[in-house]
């Protein structure tokens, strides 16, 4: 997704319930864009929906009457909902994902325990798995193992509450993960989310997540800072806002608006996210 795409989303998105955050679609959208750039298609899952405010996302990632939307929530069935993360609501979930009417984007919902799915339920060949189910240590690793069944060579899988204090059993679900598929490797960790693909294809993301240039471009510029710290036999690229840059001092406040988006056109004659592995700007998400 380009930049007024996610932009145009968050503001559409503003009303609805749940924890997913604006800089956290910010992510999503520019694996979305890289993806597109590199012809990575497929599907789009998601556990864990809560109201819809994620899924109507990937709704608008998916690329219409090619790639559909699916999602698996307990909605109404909350006796399974053991670790207590969420409380869906189907028919407000409905209600949010009309938009995609519009946009001719299909979507499939399975409400049950994300537990009982299986590769042969929901199909394989998925380029962005989205994992905000339960939060229990073998909740969130059954989910995480469902996903790399069903993910395409170069996909992604998004895992919710990574290192959350509130939320131990998903980091311990995280590391038996990668202990037990070791093809797997942590990308990048930031707006509450951990980004994993199979080792073979992180070098392609990591080309763009490590680039200022796309940085920038996609929203992820100054204040924000991308550092490598070793993680489970490799460098894990970690996504945040040093404390120092959020104190609203002169200083900062300057520095913000030097590099806020608008002044940056008057600095550049690129005025829209360009991935750094081709000179031609993709034109993922909607037109």
């Amino acid at each position: 997704m380009r930049p007024v795409d996610i932009n145009r989303y968050n503001r559409a998105a503003g009303d609805i319930d749940g924890w997913f955050s604006e800089d956290a679609a910010r992510l999503f959208g520019w694996v979305d864009e890289i993806q597109k750039a590199h012809k990575i298609s497929g599907n789009l899952f998601e556990i864990g929906c809560h109201h819809g405010k994620s899924a109507q996302l990937l709704g608008m990632m998916a690329q219409p009457q090619v790639e559909s939307v699916l999602v698996c929530d307990l909605f109404g069935n909350q006796a399974d909902n053991v670790s207590g993360s969420g409380n869906g609501d189907r028919e407000i979930f409905e209600h949010n994902m009309k938009p995609l009417d519009n946009r001719s984007v299909s979507y499939r919902v399975f409400q049950k325990n994300s537990l009982h799915l299986t590769p042969a339920d929901i199909g394989t060949n998925y380029r962005f798995f989205h994992i905000d189910g339960g939060h229990n240590p073998d909740e969130a690793l059954a989910d995480l193992q469902l996903a790399a069944a069903c993910l395409s060579d170069k996909g992604i899988i998004a895992l919710d509450d990574p290192f959350r204090s509130e939320w131990p059993g998903v980091t311990e679900a995280l590391i038996r993960f990668i202990d037990a598929n070791p093809d797997f490797e942590a990308l990048i960790v930031g707006c509450n989310k951990i980004l994993l693909t199979r080792k073979s294809a992180s070098a392609l993301y990591l080309k763009e997540f490590e680039s200022h240039s796309a940085q920038n471009a996609i929203g992820f510029g100054y204040p924000w800072k991308i550092k490598s710290l070793p993680f489970l036999g490799a460098n894990l690229r970690i996504l945040f806002v040093p404390d120092y840059r959020e104190h609203l001092t002169p200083g900062n406040l300057l520095r913000r608006i030097y590099h806020s988006p608008w002044l940056s056109k008057f600095r550049t004659s690129k005025g829209s996210y360009t991935p750094v592995t081709t000179k031609v700007n993709s034109g993922g998400g909607v037109a």
